[in-house]
């Protein structure tokens, strides 16, 4: 489908979505009974995330999601990466049990690695391989505040790797929690989690303590369950009436089992480490100014140590079976990252303001002898950005900003991004931005000698009688630390409306993308630098364009029941082969009702649909997976327990049946297993304890 048919296809949908938005305020408007005063002139949604500066989400110059703490508690979502199910555009797939993978537009394969992801203003993006350790975050589901999720390239606030969006994680203030709690999550699969949380302080300090236990079987045709421990602990001090000192610390370990995907690796199991720290200084001098300084410092390890088994290949020479010898392997690795930054915001005038700042960082990684040559790797940052909003007249805004980056692997970028925002009513606006982005390589991109393999042996029965002729290897991934940052233009023309203040929330957006430079595995013939069979390198060879629609509704009901919609329609195209790839699905859906009844009753149902989409690591047609059609239902009663107040809930998830998960991953005869996801429950008790 060519370029124009898409455009065409995406202003229509544009059209019809916001002639519908009208009429459907008006309709809520004259059905539902009088809305309270506090509803009818409710603030539209405040954000940070777009531009490090508060804004309301019909002034920012990119499309922002909030999921809020009410969508958290409907949606049923044990683990944090699900809740992206309800973001439009997002894809949501796993790996194994125990490794999801959150990625916008296009899903490629596990690591998602186009995509930064923040918890408290740190970025928790792993610099081995790119992308999010989701299962081993130091915080519960239960900590999260909210969730900004900005849905286009945002380098222009928050650097290298915020490629295709960012998801900002906002916890909790210990000063705003009411109450300690126990929670008990008990389930299918082998389902099997305890939490506490303890809120305390005093005048000036407050605090919360969350310690957790987490474990499941993985999927059932996988040896891929999951055990983790967590604590984390976050402090606010008031020093004086203007500046506050804020900690965070947590740490989140466990094994995780691993599933062979190769005729040399066995099942085996890992141990997994994150512990991160953070001190944050603000100041605010007054509602127009405020200025904070940040220090953090992140450690991730993956422990994964182990001798393979000898292995027959069924081939007999001069009468002998010829047999792999046991190989000793070590995929272990480890990173270091400190952060020390600033950052500034200023009212100039009363129509232009700005977040201006800067800061270091570093990276160190260590790769063992299987995977990055037994090296420790640094790679250090410089950067400075400035973001401005200037509000020449009442209808119109400027959002300019720009990201200075400079790596010492890759030398130095500029990210900039210019919006304008139309206001054509009070509840309604438009938005057009251009911005630019880039996603610098992960250390394993660039420096990566990766393959395992050993000699062979001639056997008689369980008798070795002599060497075999030749040696045995399995894949064999190289780095290039010629390869360059990825790189990405974005141009987006959006909507946003409350045609019903409090009730009706609205957003439409068509986009295209041109991604350049694109990182991917390039196959050499010939043997390459440290390697005695073919090879496959890191390379920039790719060059993609990305294109669609997304829609997006909040609808509050007069009886506080609330439903959440998002659409997307995608399309990719891979212009050095010139063709469309699958490697977005072209439709989704998402939706989630919240209702809440009488006698402390709520419920929430969640349906999500998703099209045809590639597996990951795979250009055959073959691969591809079917649509999935997912119905998920929630259902708690507030009871009284021994004097405690608590809360007793119900998750009855994938209703509609079976679906397999993203990857399928070069499936073989000899090691076929599934990621298939079966209908699932899990009885949850909450109980506060003051």
């Amino acid at each position: 489908m060519g370029t124009y048919q898409v455009l065409d296809r995406s202003m229509f949908g544009l059209a019809l979505f916001c002639s519908m938005t009208a009429l459907s305020g008006q309709v809520l408007a004259q059905e539902n009974p009088p809305m309270s005063e506090e509803v009818f002139w409710g603030e539209v949604p405040m954000v940070m995330s777009a531009t490090r500066m508060s804004q309301s989400v019909n002034k920012t110059p990119v499309a922002v999601t909030v999921i809020d703490r009410r969508m958290i508690d409907a949606s049923g979502a044990r683990e944090i990466a699900e809740l992206f199910r309800l973001v439009p555009g997002f894809i949501v797939g796993y790996n194994d049990g125990h490794t999801p993978s959150v990625s916008y537009h296009m899903s490629v394969d596990r690591y998602a690695r186009q995509m930064q992801v923040l918890i408290d203003g740190r970025s928790v993006y792993t610099t081995v391989y790119g992308g999010i350790p989701w299962a081993t975050l130091p915080i519960t589901i239960d900590d999260i505040d909210r969730v900004e999720v900005v849905r286009g390239p945002n380098s222009a606030s928050y650097g290298a790797n915020s490629f295709l969006g960012v998801i900002n994680i906002i916890t909790r203030n210990p000063v705003l929690e009411e109450a300690s709690s126990v929670k008990v999550n008990v389930g299918d699969g082998g389902v099997r989690e305890v939490f506490l949380r303890h809120i305390g302080g005093g005048d000036k300090f407050d605090y919360r303590v969350t310690a957790g236990f987490v474990e499941d079987d993985g999927f059932a045709e996988r040896y891929d369950s999951k055990s983790t421990q967590m604590l984390s602990v976050r402090g606010d001090y008031g020093l004086t009436a203007t500046d506050t000192l804020s900690f965070e610390a947590g740490v989140g370990t466990g094994p995780r089992e691993v599933t062979n995907k190769t005729s040399l690796l066995p099942q085996r199991e890992k141990i997994v480490l994150n512990h991160q720290q953070q001190i944050k200084w603000e100041r605010r001098a007054s509602v127009d100014e405020s200025l904070s300084v940040q220090l953090y410092h992140i450690f991730q390890r993956n422990a994964e140590t182990f001798t393979t088994s000898a292995i027959p290949l069924g081939i007999q020479i001069a009468g002998f079976d010829l047999v792999v010898d046991p190989i000793d392997v070590d995929f272990s690795r480890y990173t270091h990252r400190y952060e020390l930054g600033f950052q500034h915001n200023l009212s100039l005038t009363d129509q232009l303001r700005t977040a201006w700042g800067g800061g270091f960082r570093s990276d160190e990684v260590w790769g063992a002898e299987n995977l990055m040559a037994d090296e420790e790797i640094s790679n250090y940052l410089r950067y400075g950005f400035m973001n401005l909003e200037w509000n020449p007249a009442n209808a119109w805004i400027l959002n300019a900003g720009a990201m200075l980056e400079d790596y010492s692997t890759t030398g130095t970028s500029v990210s900039p991004r210019l919006g304008v925002n139309y206001q054509v009513s009070a509840v309604h606006s438009m938005r057009l931005t251009v911005s630019k982005a880039v996603r610098t390589p992960s250390m394993f991109e660039y420096a990566a000698l990766y393959s395992y393999g050993g000699s062979t042996s001639l056997y008689s029965g369980s008798t070795r009688v002599a060497d075999g002729p030749v040696d045995v290897y399995e894949e064999g991934w190289r780095g290039d630390q010629n390869t360059d940052v990825e790189k990405i233009t974005s141009y987006e023309l959006g909507y946003h409306g409350m045609p019903v203040r409090g009730m009706v929330e609205l957003d439409a957006k068509i986009y295209y993308d041109e991604l350049t430079e694109v990182i991917d595995l390039q196959d050499f013939a010939q043997p390459l630098d440290n390697f005695d069979q073919e090879t496959s390198v890191y390379v920039n060879n790719d060059w993609t364009t990305i294109r669609g629609t997304e829609l997006e509704a909040k609808l509050i009901f007069a009886d506080d029941s609330a439903l959440y919609l998002g659409y997307a329609y995608t399309e990719v195209y891979d212009k050095l082969r010139s063709k469309e790839i699958k490697k977005a699905p072209q439709n989704s859906f998402s939706l989630l009702y919240s209702m809440t009844f009488d006698q402390r009753v709520n419920a929430g149902i969640g349906f999500y649909f998703i099209d045809r989409i590639q597996g990951w690591d795979s250009s055959r047609p073959e691969f591809v997976r079917d649509q999935v059609r997912r119905l998920d239902l929630k259902l708690a009663k507030g009871v009284d327990l021994y004097g405690y107040e608590a809360e007793l809930a119900l998750a009855v998830r994938n209703i509609l049946g079976e679906y397999e998960e993203m990857e399928i991953l070069r499936p073989q005869e000899d090691f076929s297993y599934s990621n298939e996801v079966g209908s699932s429950a899990y009885l949850s008790l909450n109980v506060f304890l003051n």
